[in-house]
């Protein structure tokens, strides 16, 4: 057959020759579930229960582990740019895998965590970062359409997981669980992580494109971290558009058991929710993917930060079920569509050459977005807000990255 760029062919044929690293990619995407904020929530009443811990103390401790596993993500977050994808990928697998079977025997506050940290670190940071940063590199003009059949690993992960790990907590316990996950965790990836990583042709001429597309990847000055910090634009526009929603979605998720009490639903039926949520999610990651491809990352950012504040005054002001429908429906479109859109703009904007350490001197604040929700929205439950007040001020925080993208968009109109 004719030799193809990555951006000239249809995205079934994309996925038919590029499948094993699209795989891998799914798979870490998946995976990185274990140290995500909807998951470790999952077992806060269990955890809470037997240290005898708050809604508010919880979130400090969660704050706490998040925040440490920020900075060493900061320095650790370069080896993307050092070692193979296949290494790296390895050995954050073998890491992750031991801290939640660690996380098993958590006994006391410093156990709680130390266990956190390690989740977080290696699970919502490094498994995020190391095929985040290689998806972007090894697909240039068809980044967005790579980036978004990946990102679909998480989304399968938000929508089966609570169902499945509810039933499993209540069958046979919440520690046990910790001890079956990470074995089957292990076995899904590292026997076929040498094949799934190996480099093809297509990717080593991932070239061409739209206009736009093209025009981004040829112009595209490489910066390095000390350019990065630098960039005015990049604390005033880029990091807010990263950070802020993290906030919102790491906060309704942490506090999700509270949330479907003021909904007066159990937490098994509104995990059912997260189908449509899981829907809307694949449905949004693949609208970004080649609206990521089609007019650039920059230019339609603004779509899913809109969705999401949609979602927010969904469940604040509806009821029943149609109201919860809405809400899971736009949260997934957002959060399928900010995910892609996020990495994406990235490399778009600041080059893949040091993608890595770029990346990583975003994800501290992010993460640190994400721990501070936690504790913020928890001592306002333990103080007596109800839902008004917790959605009064994530509507807030959510709509300023809904100004900063249409911000982003004029900013990059008038350098070009």
């Amino acid at each position: 057959m004719p030799e193809h760029t990555a951006a000239q062919i249809p995205t079934a044929e994309l996925i038919r020759l590029e499948w094993r690293f699209l795989t891998y990619g799914a798979l870490m995407s998946f995976w990185s579930s274990i140290g995500q904020t909807f998951f470790i929530s999952l077992f806060s009443l269990e955890i809470r229960t037997e240290l005898s811990i708050s809604h508010g103390e919880f979130g400090g401790y969660y704050a706490i582990a998040t925040m440490v596993s920020a900075v060493t993500l900061f320095w650790l977050g370069k080896l993307a740019d050092k070692l193979t994808v296949f290494r790296l990928s390895l050995i954050t697998i073998i890491v992750l895998a031991i801290s939640a079977l660690f996380f098993s025997f958590i006994s006391g506050i410093l156990t709680l965590i130390g266990g956190i940290y390690l989740l977080r670190l290696f699970g919502q940071g490094m498994m995020t970062h190391v095929y985040s940063v290689a998806i972007a590199r090894r697909y240039k003009a068809a980044r967005g359409r790579a980036l978004a059949v990946t990102g679909i690993g998480i989304n399968i992960a938000e929508s089966i997981g609570p169902p499945i790990i509810v039933l499993m907590i209540a069958a046979i316990g919440w520690r046990q669980v910790w001890l079956i996950i990470p074995i089957i965790f292990f076995l899904s990836l590292v026997p076929f992580l040498s094949l799934l990583t190996k480099k093809t042709a297509l990717q080593e001429n991932s070239i061409g494109g739209s206009n736009n597309t093209q025009k981004l990847i040829t112009e595209a000055k490489e910066f390095k971290r000390e350019d990065l910090l630098k960039n005015a634009e990049f604390w005033v526009v880029i990091l807010p558009l990263i950070a802020l929603p993290s906030f919102t979605i790491t906060g309704i998720l942490f506090h999700q058991i509270f949330l479907a009490d003021t909904k007066l639903v159990t937490l098994f039926h509104w995990s059912k929710y997260y189908a449509f949520y899981a829907l809307t999610a694949i449905i949004g990651a693949f609208l970004s993917g080649f609206f990521i491809d089609w007019v650039s990352a920059r230019k339609s950012s603004f779509i899913g930060h809109s969705a999401l504040l949609i979602g927010l005054i969904s469940l604040w002001i509806g009821q029943g079920s149609l109201a919860l429908i809405l809400f899971f429906s736009f949260f997934g479109l957002a959060s399928g569509m900010i995910t892609s859109n996020t990495n994406a703009l990235l490399a778009e904007k600041y080059g893949t050459k040091w993608l890595g350490e770029i990346r990583a001197a975003t994800q501290p604040v992010t993460v640190a977005s994400s721990a501070i929700s936690p504790i913020l929205l928890g001592v306002m439950i333990d103080i007596g807000f109800g839902l008004t007040g917790l959605m009064v001020v994530l509507i807030i925080i959510s709509a300023y990255p809904v100004l900063a993208s249409i911000l982003n968009f004029n900013l990059f109109e008038r350098e070009t």
